[in-house]
């Protein structure tokens, strides 16, 4: 299977990290392309984080109320 990586993304020109607020799956749960993966909070707002692909989620780099820096690997998806 290939693996497909989730980064966290950067949502404003000032944004450094993002606050993991809920993972909507867990280690070993089917995703569907388009199916929120995880909420994170950013200095402005709550967002859902979406999953790109469709597939299993592999492994989950961060635990709920981590502050997790722009670019880092949050999620591995197996597709």
């Amino acid at each position: 299977m290939a693996q497909h990586l989730i980064y966290m993304p950067k949502f404003g020109m000032t944004m450094t990290e993002g606050i993991i607020v809920q993972w909507h799956k867990q280690v070993g749960d089917a995703i569907s392309a388009g199916e929120p993966l995880v909420t994170v909070q950013t200095e402005k707002v709550d967002t859902d984080i979406e999953s790109p692909v469709g597939g299993v989620v592999a492994t989950l780099h961060y635990a709920v109320d981590d502050e997790a820096p722009v670019g880092e690997v949050i999620a591995v998806i197996e597709v």
